[in-house]
């Protein structure tokens, strides 16, 4: 294993739930980005702090991030904020994650009621 991963075949990724963390808002954002500033776009928004994944994409969006705040203020903030200075964005919907029941392939186990 020393071996693989000294040679860069062998790599450790940890998922970790953003709420335990403290990140409580997690959302999806699917954005309609001019197309001659979606990849500045893009670059631009895989420098937020609050953003683990950012992807072109095609169909009736052609931008797609995950963000991560500590809360729907934060959420706010960072939409009416640091989104809204990105001019190149024609549109955007925005979808809360209300509950993750799959992360990185392994099922989550369900919260005890």
């Amino acid at each position: 294993m020393a071996a693989l991963r000294r040679a860069g075949v062998l790599t450790f990724l940890v998922d970790i739930p953003p709420a335990a963390l403290g990140f409580r808002a997690e959302a999806r954002l699917w954005m309609s980005v001019r197309p001659s500033r979606l990849t500045a776009v893009a670059t631009a928004m895989a420098e937020h702090p609050e953003v683990p994944l950012v992807a072109l994409t095609t169909g009736p969006t052609n931008l797609l991030a995950a963000v991560n705040c500590r809360d729907s203020v934060d959420l706010a903030r960072y939409l009416t904020g640091r989104i809204a200075a990105l001019d190149a964005i024609r549109s955007i919907e925005t979808a809360p994650v209300i509950r993750t029941v799959k992360r990185a392939g392994t099922l989550l186990p369900r919260p005890a009621r």
